[in-house]
């Protein structure tokens, strides 16, 4: 490690920032030096978050801090990479910081640039799995989904939505989280953005839970961003609909992974005093996997049941697990842009009636929706669903009229 990467990655240095005035690192962007794809994220100084008093200073959306990508992580088709720390909003409604990464293609005009924000299906309870730190390393097979945006010439941010706490399945965190993630690009000099883009979102499975809150959330929380659209699929609706439909088959993994990750946007429950000596065993080692990547969540629980490592066989029946439920449950809002949602029929994880009575929520309440039930039983297959997704949204780029099934 060169003494200028040493000097930027030492505790010293961020010990440094914490002495800034609140007012001037409200102005202020830290400048990190080019990552090291070999560094991960849990070992990585730039994902330690500023203390509580800086995050209050910033607004939502504020870049913090920000650095290059190395060239080996582009590919051939991005001419600049980066990635920003920037400022939001959990759960709680308190200031929390969350990276983004930021793909400028060649073919990015030098004016009128378009931005497409991408959610990943990361599903994860740690950093090392985020998309961030799968860009650095380049190994986020996702890119091929969005890929034909950069060969158009669109921007494309992808924010790891969870938060620095990896907080999984979580609503208000991950949707506002992804609506900052559009405020901090637009706001980096570096894009060539200003806050008149327009803006798409796509996403599936945890990426399609992220877009749609995102969408919820947008008239409310960020109503000044001009969303053309978002795209969503494999939608997780209800997560304890999906928690049941899954718990003792091949994806029981996502049932123990969400209780773990809603586990952390709400303190006040300790779902420690929930589990048996075995599950609280299980609840360490599930905090450290993820669905994506190594360690991997999927193939360490399959076929597991929450009945053994869970006290009460009616854990997902109790008060206070359905009242978080509730919390995360889609179809608070209604999305104010033209919607794209796409489900497999037969999806081994997503119950479709939950999807079904969503898109009825929407048409009932006046949005704008194109539903695709599409044929189809594999959860993982159904990403391919993507490409219908980008089609849409680069056909509302283009200006071309919504399509609507609402009846």
């Amino acid at each position: 490690m060169n003494r200028t990467l040493q000097r930027w990655t030492s505790l010293a240095g961020l010990a440094c920032l914490s002495a800034l005035s609140m007012a001037s690192l409200a102005q202020a962007q830290q400048v990190y030096p080019t990552v090291d794809p070999k560094l991960k994220p849990t070992a990585d100084s730039f994902y330690i978050s500023p203390s509580s008093s800086e995050l209050a200073a910033a607004t939502p959306g504020h870049v913090l801090r920000y650095r290059a990508l190395p060239a080996t992580s582009l590919g051939t088709s991005v001419k600049e990479g980066w990635q920003l720390m920037y400022r939001s909003t959990n759960t709680k409604d308190q200031p929390v910081a969350m990276v983004t990464t930021v793909l400028i293609p060649k073919t990015a005009p030098a004016t009128g640039r378009k931005l497409l924000s991408y959610q990943s299906f990361y599903d994860s309870l740690t950093l090392d799995c985020s998309p961030s730190g799968q860009a650095t390393s380049n190994s986020l097979l996702e890119k091929t989904f969005f890929q034909s945006a950069l060969n158009k010439g669109y921007v494309v941010t992808m924010a790891d939505y969870e938060g620095l706490e990896s907080q999984w399945i979580v609503a208000k965190n991950s949707g506002q989280g992804v609506l900052d993630g559009i405020r901090a690009t637009q706001r980096f000099s570096k894009a060539g953005l200003n806050a008149q883009t327009p803006v798409g979102m796509l996403g599936y499975s945890g990426g399609g839970f992220a877009t749609a809150w995102a969408a919820e959330l947008a008239a409310g929380y960020a109503p000044e961003l001009k969303i053309i659209g978002a795209a969503q699929g494999g939608l997780p609706v209800n997560p304890i609909n999906v928690a049941k439909k899954v718990d003792g088959t091949f994806w029981a993994g996502a049932y123990l992974g969400a209780v773990v990750g809603l586990s952390r946007a709400y303190p006040e429950i300790k779902v420690e005093d929930y589990a048996t000596p075995e599950g609280i065993e299980a609840i360490k080692d599930i905090g450290t996997r993820c669905l994506t990547g190594t360690p991997n969540l999927l193939t360490a629980y399959a076929y597991k049941e929450g009945a053994d490592f869970l006290k009460d066989p009616n854990f997902l029946d109790l008060p206070e697990m359905q009242a978080i439920n509730r919390d995360n449950t889609m179809g608070k809002f209604t999305p104010k842009m033209p919607l794209y949602v796409f489900e497999s029929i037969g999806d081994q994880l997503m119950p479709i009636a939950d999807v079904d009575n969503l898109v009825s929520f929407y048409c009932a309440n006046r949005a704008t929706v194109q539903y695709k039930r599409v044929a189809g039983t594999d959860h993982v297959l159904g990403a391919l669903g993507l490409s219908g997704g980008l089609t849409y949204l680069l056909d509302r780029f283009d200006g071309k009229v919504a399509p609507n099934t609402c009846k």
